[in-house]
Order: C-alpha cells, then sequence, then structure tokens
C-alpha cells in the first residue's frame, strides 16, 4: 500500500512540475503564479502547496528533472565516446549538457530559471551548489578515464581541471541562452576551441 501511495505522489509531483514548465514557458516564471500552476495541474492551490510550500522550490524541482533527464544521455555518451580524441570527448560532453535549448521562450525560461537560483544561493551547501556539483561529477568522470586512457598526462590536475571545464559549460550555457551563437556548429566550435586551451600541455 506504501508503494501505492508513494507512486501515485510522484505522478502528481510530475504532473506539477510539466503544468509549472508550460505556464512558465509560455508566460515567464515571475509572471506565473502557484494558483495558475494548480489549476493547470488539475489541483487545488492548498495541495499544491503541500507538495511545493514556495515556487522556488518548484523550480528547483523542474530543474533537477532536467538534471534526471540529461543524465540518460550522458551516460550513454559516456560509453560511445571511449574511442574519441580527448578534446572532441570532452567538448561533446560538455556540448551535450547544455542541450536542449533550442527556441526563444526555451531562452527566456532558463534565463529566468538561472536569475532565480542565483538568487536563492546564499550558502556553500544549498541546492544551486548540489545542481552543480552533479554535473562535475560527469566531468571529473570523464577526465579520470581520459586520463586511464592514457591521453590526458598523469601529472595533471584533474581537480582544478574540473572546476576550470565546468566554467567552460556554463559560460557558453549563458552564451546559448542570450542567444549569442549564430548556429549549433558555432556553439561546438567555440566548446571545442576552449577544451583544447584547457587540456593544452597536459595531452599525451
Amino acid at each position: 500500500m506504501t508503494g501505492l501511495r508513494e507512486r501515485k505522489r510522484q505522478e502528481r509531483n510530475d504532473i506539477i512540475i510539466d503544468a509549472a514548465m508550460d505556464l512558465f514557458q509560455a508566460h515567464g516564471y515571475e509572471q506565473t503564479t502557484m494558483e495558475e500552476i494548480a489549476a493547470r495541474a488539475d489541483i487545488s492551490p492548498p495541495t499544491l502547496y503541500r507538495y511545493f510550500p514556495r515556487k522556488t522550490e518548484l523550480l528547483i524541482a523542474l530543474f533537477w528533472k532536467e538534471r534526471e533527464r540529461m543524465d540518460t544521455a550522458l551516460e550513454e555518451f559516456h560509453r560511445k565516446s571511449v574511442s574519441w580524441d580527448a578534446v572532441s570527448a570532452m567538448a561533446g560532453l560538455l556540448y551535450l549538457n547544455n542541450s536542449g535549448v533550442h527556441t526563444k521562450a526555451q531562452r527566456k525560461l532558463w534565463r529566468e530559471v538561472m536569475a532565480a537560483l542565483l538568487r536563492i544561493h546564499d550558502e556553500a551547501t544549498d541546492e544551486f551548489r548540489s545542481i552543480k556539483e552533479h554535473f562535475e561529477k560527469h566531468v571529473e568522470r570523464m577526465l579520470r578515464r581520459l586520463q586511464n586512457d592514457g591521453l590526458v598526462a598523469e601529472e595533471a590536475p584533474l581537480g582544478p581541471m574540473m572546476y576550470v571545464l565546468y566554467a567552460v559549460a556554463a559560460e557558453n550555457y549563458y552564451r546559448v541562452i542570450a542567444n549569442e551563437f549564430k548556429s549549433a556548429e558555432d556553439e561546438k566550435r567555440a566548446m571545442e576551441e576552449q577544451v583544447a586551451l584547457v587540456f593544452k600541455g597536459w595531452l599525451t
């Protein structure tokens, strides 16, 4: 019985997040009210507040759901890139992580998401940091695999390199949601050039 109750709760949780995503893209995060989200999810506002007491918590849940969706693609990428050169493998990982933003509405949504997350980022161990660390682990995993395969020098400082490569991904993501790239090829080229600079002197 507990399992069924938990499944139903998770199903409703997903319905709420999907409703919020639709409304945030249509009207913007700031303009969307919790009451509108409740109506779209076909639940009462009190029920919504039991799941998500504040809109920022709903925003964080939305971000984690996107991360879970991306994890499947990232896992597949780790497997298929085993024969690639170091720059292509790392640049491809960063590019894939930044994918999924194509339309004007999506770019606007994720600009608002990032702004909202930064506004609540006031502790070293808060949700924003957890989200950041989640992808850092993928970057570190790729670095260690490249090192183990003899593509990156044994003495390479993997810790600092991980932080710099995450910064490369973040900078290019900000450029994506600001619509600075004219095409996906421009973004890929920029990513590869920046990754090559990080790896300079450390490739074998």
